[in-house]
């Protein structure tokens, strides 16, 4: 038995997304894996890295390993704690509104937000939803303190306190919410990702909105702890590299509108590495 520890909560997107690819590398690898929410990113996280080292415990990390560690008091964990496996999943966060927000746009939402404080809200302080608006917005020249932040576990929760009208924007992807969209509560202003969404092709990019180079793209992905064997690792790359083959495993994506980035073994590592390197960068250079 397997036990894949998902640092998030039940039923948000990277819970979902968790299972998916749980059971398509339990039947490739014909062991089955039980998926074990431990909500909290620092939590479950440090779990994960404190788990022995013996291919009975992964786990599915985030792009918030390369951000936890460069806030203050927040936790000392990096990539470097990890035996990276494979990235299959990579999302871009969106501006979503409510439908019953002043703004049409996302040029009259930043005019807003220059002219006066906004809330926003979808992930703890140190991650990546708040950090893609708070980039955004340095871009654009607007002092970051007018963004007021509402942390939460997750962008589904961020999008409850939106809709509670405790927050004025959740910057988080759009397929976290699609039947919202869909059914006209919530709107999309912008998506930060470097095409149209196909789910969403009516929603522009930043780029096109506003002329501006701005993409955030956040990843979920598959390690165990540092210090597994070579062997096993090698069975387990093999054995992803059969899911990220597996028309089944591709198609139940496309339908939920998950975005797929594959990256394995090393080249996974490389790109938490370059990863941290940046949101170092910025984070400490902003913040």
């Amino acid at each position: 038995m397997i036990r894949l520890i998902v640092p998030y909560v039940h039923a948000g997107g990277t819970d979902k997304r968790s299972r998916l690819l749980a059971r398509a590398l339990a039947d490739e690898l014909g062991e089955p894996i039980e998926v074990e929410n431990l909500t909290g990113a620092v939590a479950g996280h440090t779990a994960i890295a404190n788990a022995a080292p013996d291919g009975n415990t992964l786990g599915m990390i985030t792009g918030e390993i390369g951000m936890m560690h460069w806030h203050a008091g927040v936790t000392d964990l990096t990539w470097r704690d990890y035996t990276p496996l494979a990235v299959p999943f990579v999302e871009a966060a969106a501006v979503i509104v409510r439908a019953d927000a002043p703004w049409e746009t996302l040029a009259s939402f930043l005019a807003t937000v220059r002219a006066r404080p906004l809330t926003g809200s979808g992930s703890p302080d140190f991650g990546v939803w708040k950090f893609a608006l708070d980039g955004l917005l340095a871009r654009c020249g607007i002092d970051r303190r007018q963004l007021h932040w509402l942390a939460t576990v997750s962008g589904e929760e961020g999008i409850e306190r939106m809709l509670e009208g405790k927050a004025d924007v959740a910057p988080v992807p759009m397929v976290e919410a699609p039947e919202l969209i869909v059914s006209g509560r919530i709107r999309p202003l912008a998506t930060m990702a470097e095409t149209r969404h196909p789910l969403f092709p009516a929603v522009p990019t930043v780029r096109e909105a506003i002329g501006l180079d701005w993409s955030v793209a956040h990843w979920r992905g598959l390690v165990a702890p540092a210090g597994l064997s070579a062997a096993r690792r090698a069975q387990l790359i093999a054995a992803l590299e059969r899911v990220r083959a597996s028309e089944s495993f591709t198609s139940a994506c496309a339908r939920a509108g998950y975005s797929l980035g594959w990256r394995l073994g090393e080249t996974f590592g490389e790109y938490m590495e370059e990863d941290d390197t940046l949101f170092g960068r910025l984070i400490t250079n902003t913040a």
